[in-house]
């Protein structure tokens, strides 16, 4: 019943460069960090099809590498990170998927609304995630309590929780520490996320619903775009200007995040 989730990808190569990697290597805590920070830079993070035109994102393999790969699209967490664990399942990577619960804001009751995944290196296990709208670490944070790791001033913390419960915690350059995530631990199948992306895709109130978005990690920041309002960091540096036309967005996402609508 759900054997279209679980399909290898239909092309590994491809897949490869359409992230810019041109050599494949043994699995490695090293270069799972270099696929991650490949898959950010190259594919834009984006909730446009929910938000435009209310589809209901399919999680079929084949759908997703014809839309990131064929078609240069991106998607939101749900579709990244399903297509990133196939990938590194072909890569010959232990991965398994995993939900978290998003906590950048503070909300009443925080449902599990994000998919991530757990990789498997030498007894140690790596959170791996290209799909997070907000502070995502560009490499592979090790899932050990108190395990922390800066890159370019941006501090990624791994806090064990409750019972099956990992917190992510992230730490500017300006700012004390936040949680962000709450990922669990406990094991579930590509199935289970059928539910929960339908969920985001479908609520009149779910924030993807309401909220046009797309963002993206460069090599020095990060382009971002949230309705009408474009944000760029660079070099530490934050640029917000509003978008005054429909035109314009289209304009800023081929040019900004590679969407060609």
């Amino acid at each position: 019943m759900s054997e279209e989730l679980y399909q290898p990808l239909p092309d590994v190569e491809a897949y490869l460069a359409r992230i810019g990697i041109d050599q494949v290597k043994e699995p490695s805590p090293e270069f799972l960090d270099e696929l991650i920070y490949a898959h950010q830079t190259h594919v834009p993070f984006d909730n446009l099809d929910v938000y435009a035109k209310g589809l209901n994102p399919s999680l079929a393999i084949a759908d997703l590498f014809d839309k990131i790969v064929v078609r240069k699209r991106g998607g939101y967490c749900f579709e990244m990170n399903a297509a990133f664990g196939a990938l590194l399942k072909a890569l010959g990577f232990d991965v398994r998927p995993c939900m978290a619960r998003v906590l950048l804001r503070p909300i009443p009751y925080p449902l599990i609304s994000h998919r991530a995944n757990f990789v498997t290196i030498d007894g140690k296990t790596y959170l791996a995630d290209v799909g997070f709208g907000g502070p995502m670490a560009p490499f592979a944070p090790l899932v050990e309590d108190g395990a922390t790791r800066t890159e370019d001033g941006h501090t990624f913390t791994l806090h064990r929780s409750a019972h099956s419960w990992w917190d992510v915690g992230y730490t500017g350059s300006k700012e004390e520490e936040r949680i962000v995530l709450s990922v669990c631990a406990l094991r579930v199948g590509e199935e289970d996320f059928i539910p929960l992306s339908f969920y985001q895709a479908q609520f009149p109130e779910s924030v993807f619903r309401l909220n046009r978005m797309a963002n993206i990690k460069t090599e020095d920041g990060a382009y971002d775009l949230r309705n009408m309002t474009y944000t760029e960091f660079r070099g530490g540096e934050k640029t917000v200007r509003e978008l005054e036309s429909e035109d314009e967005v289209t304009r800023l996402l081929e040019e900004k995040f590679g969407i060609v609508l």
